[in-house]
């Protein structure tokens, strides 16, 4: 294919033309992709994404995009070193360009296996940039933030986000920001619960829970809370339970918190309720805990963990579905491994 040698000595109008044709290509089936993910063509395309020609940059990140889209092909690309360009791509690269980048880190971090290599290699960082940018288009928002959430599921990145400068705030601003003039807007929910949801991962580590009470993340998620976006038994008053919850084990910091920010009060309904669920499990063990009355069994958003909840996400895989649903999205593909990166 004319893509194995636009990068040795063709113009950029060769590039372009070898990059809009593998674009084209990574489109038309499964079979083709697979077919094409070779480490040849994924040497080749690297250089594609660090090109100054935007046409060039934007075509080699949307068929990157398109060849993660397979299950098998995740690991292969990551393993090809595709990543660091990928990131470089999301902190300078072309405005188009850096929204497939961020489609094309989501897409992978779905595989679990590539979780820890995508956090090392630096992406955390631009992903919260863009996922916190005002001036982004909600797509590329969407897609950095469901990228942090799946690295987020990897301890090892928890400890990486938590360390990130501004984290919390970023987080906290971007979910209250959403809850302001936006009614019932899809997308501002849809951001407004990634934020929650890695906020709760978060208090998933120690670093986690110290970032997340230096950054006032108690009061907020309170805030949040009576604000009337995470309504009574809604999977968003879920996450912020959770992060309470999290926030809550073995913290006397917490307490002092917890009370001047109205926790007890927030909780109390939720606690008191006959419906049972998880929810009001973590409700009533957020509340044991501000008394002294810890509890050692530790639970999620969709069951018991055990005790060793530092070392897990609080917030099941299975939980998140953010997505437009199909009848609002075009050109979507929904890869074998539950990733709905949109094709490009």
């Amino acid at each position: 294919m004319a893509v194995l040698g636009a990068a040795d000595g063709a113009t950029p109008a060769e590039q372009k033309a070898a990059m809009a044709s593998l674009r084209q290509a990574t489109r038309e089936t499964r079979e083709m992709r697979v077919q094409l993910c070779t480490p040849r063509l994924l040497a080749a395309l690297r250089p594609m994404l660090l090109s100054g020609d935007a046409g060039v940059q934007v075509n080699a990140a949307a068929a990157m995009v398109n060849l993660s889209l397979e299950a098998e092909n995740k690991v292969r690309i990551v393993r090809s070193g595709a990543v660091s360009p990928l990131v470089d791509v999301l902190r300078t690269g072309h405005p188009e360009a850096r929204d497939h980048a961020a489609g094309a880190i989501y897409s992978l971090a779905v595989e679990d296996e590539n979780r820890a290599a995508i956090g090392v290699l630096g992406a955390i960082p631009p992903l919260l940039e863009l996922f916190a940018s005002g001036g982004a288009g909600h797509r590329a928002r969407r897609e950095a933030g469901m990228a942090l959430y799946h690295v987020s599921l990897a301890g090892m990145n928890r400890s990486k986000i938590a360390r990130t400068p501004g984290v919390v705030r970023t987080l906290l601003a971007t979910a209250e920001a959403c809850d302001r003039g936006n009614g019932p807007d899809a997308d501002a929910a849809a951001l407004r619960k990634l934020s929650v949801i890695i906020l709760a991962n978060l208090a998933g580590c120690p670093e986690g829970r110290a970032a997340l009470m230096d950054g006032g993340a108690v009061a907020a998620v309170v805030r949040i809370m009576r604000s009337g976006a995470a309504a009574p038994g809604s999977s968003e008053e879920e996450y912020c339970i959770s992060a309470l919850y999290g926030m809550s084990k073995g913290s006397l910091r917490f307490r002092g918190l917890a009370r001047a920010a109205g926790v007890e009060e927030a909780l109390a309904p939720v606690a008191e309720c006959d419906g049972g669920g998880v929810g009001r499990d973590m409700a009533r063990r957020t509340l044991r805990a501000m008394r002294g009355e810890d509890d050692e069994v530790a639970f999620t958003a969709s069951g018991i963990l055990g005790s060793q909840w530092d070392d897990a996400s609080i917030v099941s895989e299975g939980l998140v579905s953010l997505r437009r649903p199909p009848h609002q999205r075009h050109g979507n593909h929904t890869g074998p491994s539950g990733s709905n990166t949109t094709q490009f």
